[in-house]
């Protein structure tokens, strides 16, 4: 079968914090072992990710990624990635007095030191040392503050050990954490501008649209594009994570652009992510948060297939909300952790079109902006409220009327059935579907329910008799091993299941039960009421930087008009009047 290959564009640093977790994610979930394979896999990862060969001819499996950020924004992570070297071979001769000046560079936590020594461990087994595992275990552990700590725990004769990695205050950008390696082609640096600079801030629309047109820097965007695109059979289409709410949301449009004027025929599956965190001190980042927004999404509806706003935050216009709170779930606002919410929410998600089953980008995105609705929403079960011994028609049915899913995209509240809704369960054994009871006298829509994918199926029947339900099932569970936060409460046990008892303090959890939906509902309507009532409150002509980049207040007038022509998209027939 052949494979169906998506390219992935990150467009923005707090869409890169986002996909480090989903790449993570990912590659936690590989299985190098053929023998522990299973006979039918639940994600073709050859969708994803591409098989190559570095400088010294090993074989390399790096994702079609292309990650956008600006200058000074990868602390230790080199741009060419790790997996080639580039040093210059060449020495220039210089018979002069030299004279060396040496900076310190930034210097990695403790997680990337392991990491390292971990690839030199490999790198040395795999040019036939007997003692590379050894180098690796053996190695003192130093004390690092509270970003690792050592758990010793018998199991049977063994002696097992396991770190605990606390990198709240070590992370301070992505590649902090980012386990998996990059193709040289994948991270392409902004150089006009400099990451948290407050003398030359990349904070509004125009920022953006000003780097785009530089001849030099287009073609190079073009030439990496092109690298992952041309060496695919079967495009699916591009799978974009956006920042919308600063200059990124002006680079991420005209790159929005450029893909639907060239691949037209292929999917365009937009999420535009915002953290929680946002500058809120001042009005004018207040104001600059809106008019980047509606902008910028104005924008990218137009040229995408399917647009899904996402952020940990209740609201995202006059003022940042209170942090969404998921039942199961103690995490902080900061990117590291929120950014491992979404990611998780997104790997499941997508996962439909990532399946070996034939089902396309196209078909899901088409689907769903029927009637010019191209605005989508998120809600997430992470995780899954389940015991470990619970049958998960009990689970469901314990909701009764709640809905098992948080909404993760702001102002959508979940209040009325969805009109259309994508929904994932995943990590539920088929052990424990059926109910406890099967002979109920009154009648049981489950009572006849054989595995997960029919009680999927009976459930959102059952449950949104007025919407358009497509269900899927993944056997494997979310993987969330370290560097991924410790954001779940004590309640969650390593296996991500509910439990009477509380797990180890050092112990974290590894994987999880999810479940997620993608809907279509009137509650988007809201979301675009209120961002469109925000920014009509801006007179465009005050915000001189926005002008001076080149927005023209009709050019604004007619933004408003688009965002509010959407929003009538979503009213039901019986509010038309």
């Amino acid at each position: 079968m052949a494979t169906r290959e998506v390219v992935t564009l990150q467009i923005g640093h707090y869409s890169n914090f986002v996909g480090a977790h989903w790449w993570n994610i990912q590659e936690s979930s590989f299985i190098y072992d053929p023998k522990l394979a299973p006979a039918q896999k639940d994600i073709d990862h050859d969708i994803l990710f591409r098989e190559g060969k570095n400088l010294r001819g090993e074989v390399t499996y790096t994702p079609r990624l292309v990650a956008f950020d600006l200058k000074g924004s990868l602390n230790t992570l080199k741009q060419e990635g790790n997996l080639y070297d580039y040093r210059n071979q060449e020495e220039i001769q210089w018979t002069g007095d030299v004279t060396l000046h040496q900076e310190d560079g930034p210097k990695k936590n403790t997680y990337l030191v392991d990491l390292e020594k971990e690839e030199q461990g490999y790198m040395r087994d795999s040019a036939g040392s007997n003692n590379s595992q050894e180098s690796i275990d053996d190695v003192e552990i130093k004390d690092a503050g509270n970003e690792v700590k050592e758990k010793k725990q018998k199991s049977g004769d063994a002696v097992m050990g396991s770190k605990f990695y606390d990198l709240d205050e070590s992370v301070d950008v992505w590649s902090d954490y980012l386990r998996t390696y990059l193709h040289p082609k994948s991270i392409h640096i902004v150089e006009q501008y400099r990451h948290k600079s407050d003398l030359q801030p990349f904070d509004i629309y125009g920022c953006g649209q000003e780097v785009m047109l530089n001849y030099e820097t287009r073609t190079d965007i073009e030439d990496r594009l092109h690298f992952f695109i041309e060496e695919c059979d079967h495009l699916q289409g591009f799978q974009v994570l956006l920042d919308a709410f600063d200059g990124f949301g002006g680079l991420g449009s005209n790159i929005l652009q450029h893909l639907e004027d060239e691949y037209s025929s292929k999917g365009i599956f937009t999420f535009a992510l915002a953290p929680n965190n946002l500058p809120d001190n001042t009005p004018q980042n207040r104001a600059n948060r809106i008019l980047n927004s509606a902008i910028s999404l104005s924008k990218c509806w137009s040229n995408s297939s399917l647009l899904v706003p996402m952020c940990l935050a209740n609201s995202l216009w006059k003022t940042i909300g209170p942090a969404v709170q998921l039942p199961h779930l103690q995490y902080k606002s900061i990117d590291y952790h929120t950014s491992a919410i979404l990611a998780a929410t997104l790997d499941s998600v997508t996962s439909p079109y990532r399946q070996p089953a034939l089902l396309h980008m196209r078909d899901l995105t088409d689907t769903f902006h029927s009637l010019g609705r191209k605005v989508a929403s998120v809600s997430s079960s992470f995780p899954f409220p389940i015991d470990e011994d619970q049958f998960l028609v009990d689970s469901l049915m314990s909701l009764g009327d709640e809905l098992p899913w948080v909404s993760l995209t702001p102002h959508v509240k979940n209040t009325v059935s969805p009109m259309m809704q994508s929904t994932v369960i995943r990590g539920i054994p088929n052990k424990i579907t059926k109910r406890s009871v099967q002979d109920e006298r009154s009648p049981n829509p489950f009572n006849n329910c054989d595995n997960v994918q029919d009680v999927l199926q009976v459930y959102l029947r059952e449950r949104f008799p007025t919407s358009h339900s497509a269900g899927k099932v993944l056997q494997d569970p979310c993987k969330v091993v370290s560097p991924c936060p410790h954001v779940f409460k004590p309640n969650v046990n390593k296996n991500g299941f509910l439990s009477s008892t509380n797990r180890p303090d050092l112990q974290g959890v590894e994987s999880v039960p999810v479940m997620t939906s993608l809907q279509i509902t009137s509650d988007t309507a809201q979301l675009l009421h209120t961002l469109h009532t925000e920014a009509t409150k801006l007179n465009i002509r005050k915000h001189h930087r926005y002008l001076d980049a080149g927005m023209e207040e009709d050019d604004y007038v007619e933004i408003l008009g688009d965002i509010e022509n959407l929003r009538r998209c979503y009213e039901q027939p019986s509010d038309m009047g």
